[in-house]
């Protein structure tokens, strides 16, 4: 009976719950509240912790390059992120459990974010942007849509479109933030960054970092702070924020980098003030904590001895980082790109600055921000290099062609001499510092051996020696390290020997060492290297007129070529002057002659000689005054006024030409007459000019003034590209 009744209750408390379930499932407080509940401790709260996860282990393992501006959020490169993708599809997939069971719970909003932010760490940028521009419209509360809008500015960020970010953040001006006044200005921050605006960046992140708590990731955006305003130049605030760096418990190497910059920035007021940073810089050196960052130690040092003009120290310590054992390949790329910096200015030695840019191309990663400007410059170097060497060989070949041959020999051989015997040297002292770097690190795997070899050997029975394998091996190593592969033979441990028979038994030969004179050696190298050069060069030589004339064409494009490049991509223009005063001395009737004294007037401008200036300017007028440079000096507006009429010019002219090519001539002619008398000023004024000319002998036929009309074409529009089918033309009417 008892039994009876207990099982009713059972079945009683079993329908209660039922029906509260029923019940629940319905809107309704009661119903809400469970929704509520079921939807945060369950699928909400998984999702949320796996995106946290993804976030924290992405901030934990990233790779900062403290040479550069650091990242506010260190958001890793598409191949990086894709270990991430079964947890962040795992994410999804319990953020819409939330949508698909719990639709009426407050936590639904918050759910599509992480959906959107799960979408975009598994790049699939355009879901994100959908599902968080819904949050924004349709979201509850204003702080969901806030968020939402936060996040949606990360994604406009890495997508790098401008102006989508933008409209997101006069978006946010105008709404009331609340505990989301932090991430904005993370956010905001970090679009800054990457759009390279330092000023609007720290005015954000000073905004950010009072409302962050201490720990590691207030320590990294005041270490952004400091370095920005180190390249501004505000070595106070930028030393100021580094030491805040120290307050909030960073890791080692934030630490490490944080003092390292602190000590850059310090004002140096007195000799006692630089002995103290050095002194620091030394002390660093010699903690065996920081033996990984010696590269670097030497490279700010290299940057602080610049900070006081001493540019011979600040080249020897920046050689120091590079012979550090096994440096930091990107901050290999950095001291690289440092030293060509000071070849390139102030010490102007382009050559040596080109060799060095190229060094910085092999070890630079493509998606460094300073690629595209280190690969325009290194490509300017290039080009600079290689018209300068084509100038000099050139020059040379036609002076030595011009010596006698006794005083052409003597030359060489002193010259050839002097330069193989300093490239020798060089090369040699190269290989033998890396012979030792080679064998200190030989010296360092014996010393030390593997973890395995030593419990082998600590381990092996004690008996006959070539009954242990692991000391076998370990022995015939050691004898390769010392003496490499020696076949087994008498005296086997001579380097260098001959055999000499004794006449009567040839079985048995005797040993002789013979010594070996390193000097000798070098000698006998040098003079095979200046004989090479010296064949290589005499088998050059112009020996014909034609052979010169063709160096002579070389050596006027070149100097042409240098002054440009000195002028327009260098920004030198003394040197150029130098270089397009010589070309026109040496070649009167130089086909560069207009450009080349238009450049003069603005390299004179340049550096304020206005007596040179009125010069050329003067020779410009008098030489080619139907020349486009002449009309600029006459007209400070001509390029603007060229540039409005040539749409409109180049669009009748090609209605002109058509009507040509049907053989419509007359009506060919009417529009060329528009074009002068509507649009004067225009870039193709002898395209106009060459086509009335044909026009006219179509029409007339007369072939005798036809070619008298091309040849003062040539004379009125001495720079312009058509002259080559000018020539042809003229060809044409001589037949």
């Amino acid at each position: 009976m008892i039994k009876i009744k207990f099982s009713y209750f059972l079945q009683i408390i079993g329908l209660i719950i039922s029906s509260f379930y029923f019940w629940a499932c319905n809107k309704g407080v009661t119903g809400n509240f469970y929704h509520n509940m079921t939807a945060q401790f369950n699928p909400y709260f998984i999702a949320r912790n796996r995106l946290d996860s993804v976030e924290l282990d992405i901030f934990m393992t990233r790779k900062d390059n403290y040479n550069r501006v650091l990242d506010v959020v260190p958001i890793e490169d598409t191949a990086s992120l894709r270990k991430y993708d079964p947890k962040l599809e795992d994410c999804l997939k319990k953020a819409y459990i939330v949508h698909n069971r719990h639709e009426e719970s407050k936590l639904l909003d918050a759910s599509y974010i992480i959906v959107g932010k799960a979408r975009f760490y598994l790049r699939k940028y355009e879901k994100a942007i959908e599902i968080l521009k819904y949050v924004n419209v349709k979201g509850k509360t204003p702080e969901d849509q806030n968020r939402a809008l936060i996040e949606l500015l990360y994604v406009y960020t890495e997508l790098r479109d401008e102006k989508a970010a933008l409209a997101v953040l006069n978006a946010l001006r105008t709404r009331e933030l609340g505990k989301e006044k932090r991430e904005f200005y993370l956010a905001r921050g970090h679009f800054f960054r990457r759009q390279n605006d330092y000023l609007e960046t720290a005015k954000s992140l000073g905004s950010a970092v009072l409302e962050m708590p201490r720990g590691e990731r207030r320590g990294r955006i005041y270490f952004i702070l400091g370095q920005i305003y180190q390249r501004l130049g505000k070595n106070d605030l930028a030393r100021r924020d580094y030491l805040e760096v120290l307050k909030n418990n960073p890791p080692y190497e934030l630490a490490f980098y944080a003092r390292l910059y602190a000590n850059q920035v310090t004002e140096i007021g007195a000799e006692t003030d630089t002995r103290k940073a050095q002194r620091y810089y030394k002390k660093l050196l010699r903690d065996i904590k920081n033996k990984e960052y010696q590269d670097k130690i030497y490279y700010e040092m290299g940057v602080f001895a610049l900070r006081q003009n001493k540019v011979e120290e600040a080249m020897a310590n920046l050689q120091k980082a590079l012979r550090v054992p096994q440096p930091n390949p990107l901050q290999k790329a950095y001291t690289y790109l440092k030293i060509a910096e000071i070849y390139y200015k102030p010490l102007r030695k382009y050559e040596d600055a080109k060799m060095y840019y190229d060094s910085v191309m092999t070890a630079l990663p493509k998606n460094a921000e300073e690629y595209a400007s280190v690969e325009k410059r290194q490509k300017t170097l290039l080009e600079f290099v290689k018209y300068l060497n084509e100038y000099r060989l050139c020059d040379s070949l036609q002076r030595l062609a011009q010596m006698p041959e006794a005083q052409r020999n003597d030359y060489l051989a002193k010259q050839l001499i002097a330069q193989e015997t300093k490239k020798y040297d060089t090369e040699d002292s190269l290989r033998k510092v890396q012979e030792k770097l080679a064998a200190r690190n030989r010296n360092k795997k014996t010393e030390l051996g593997t973890l395995d070899e030593q419990l082998q050997a600590n381990t092996a029975t004690v008996g006959w020696y070539f009954d242990n394998p692991t000391a076998v091996q370990r022995g015939l190593n050691d004898f390769k390290r010392k003496w490499n592969n020696r076949p087994l033979e008498d005296n086997w441990r001579r380097s260098n020997k001959v055999i000499i028979g004794n006449g009567s038994n040839p079985q048995t030969p005797e040993i002789s060492e013979v010594k070996i004179d390193p000097i000798e050696i070098r000698k006998k190298a040098i003079e095979q290297r200046v004989a090479e050069r010296t064949q290589a060069i005499l088998v050059a030589l112009p020996t014909k007129p034609e052979q010169m004339d063709s160096l002579d064409k070389r050596i006027e494009t070149d100097l042409y070529e240098l002054g440009k490049i000195n002028h327009f991509k260098l920004e030198e223009p003394e040197n150029a002057i130098l270089d397009l005063e010589k070309l026109l001395q040496r070649f009167a009737q130089s086909q560069y002659e207009p450009e080349s004294l238009y450049i003069l007037y603005l390299a004179n401008q340049d550096i304020r000689n206005s007596t040179q200036q009125q010069k050329y300017k003067d020779l410009i007028l008098s030489k080619f005054p139907k020349s486009s440079y002449a009309k600029i000096l006459q007209n400070p507006n001509y390029l603007a006024e060229v540039r409005a009429n040539d749409d409109s010019a180049k669009a009748i002219y090609k209605r002109a030409y058509s009507f040509y090519e049907v053989g419509n001539y007359t009506q060919a002619l009417s529009e060329l007459q528009v074009i002068k008398q509507g649009y004067a000023e225009n870039s193709i004024t002898d395209k106009v000019e060459l086509l009335q000319l044909i026009l006219d002998f179509k029409i007339t036929g007369k072939k005798e003034e036809f070619k008298i009309t091309l040849e003062k074409f040539k004379e009125q529009y001495p720079e312009s590209t058509l002259l080559a089918y000018v020539d042809g033309l003229i060809k044409q009417t001589e037949k």
